[in-house]
């Protein structure tokens, strides 16, 4: 019975292991790129402005400014805020994991659970 447990035991660490952390990629990016002309749009950033971090969705950034919707607030559209381009000190934009973007309630079941799973039943 032992040995079956220590046997067990790597698969859970590479499941682990296996897991993304996150579904989201930020990158941290000039506010106003080079190949950007005009306005940007982006999904989500984070902006990082004097002593604050700030999350935002939705996110518009003109020649001046940058407005976006907080992240915590999902279904208030008429929340939008917005700071001028002089005041953001540093850009993160988040980009999703996989090649179809996902929406707030769109959530995919992470890759470590079939694993875990399967651990389960093969671990007595």
């Amino acid at each position: 019975m032992k040995p079956m447990l220590w046997l067990c035991c790597p698969l859970l660490l590479f499941a682990a292991g296996c897991a993304s952390s996150s579904e989201v990629h930020w990158m941290k990016e000039d506010i106003h790129p080079v190949a950007v002309r005009g306005d940007r749009r982006l999904d989500q950033v984070r902006i990082w402005t004097h002593d604050s971090l700030v999350q935002w969705r939705a996110v518009l950034v003109t020649r001046d400014s940058i407005s976006g919707i907080p992240y915590t607030r999902s279904g208030c559209e008429n929340c939008r805020r917005a700071l001028p381009v002089s005041a953001v000190d540093s850009l993160s934009v988040g980009y999703a994991n996989t090649a179809i973007a996902k929406r707030d309630g769109d959530r995919e079941s992470p890759i470590w659970t079939p694993l875990l799973i399967l651990a389960l039943i093969l671990c007595p």
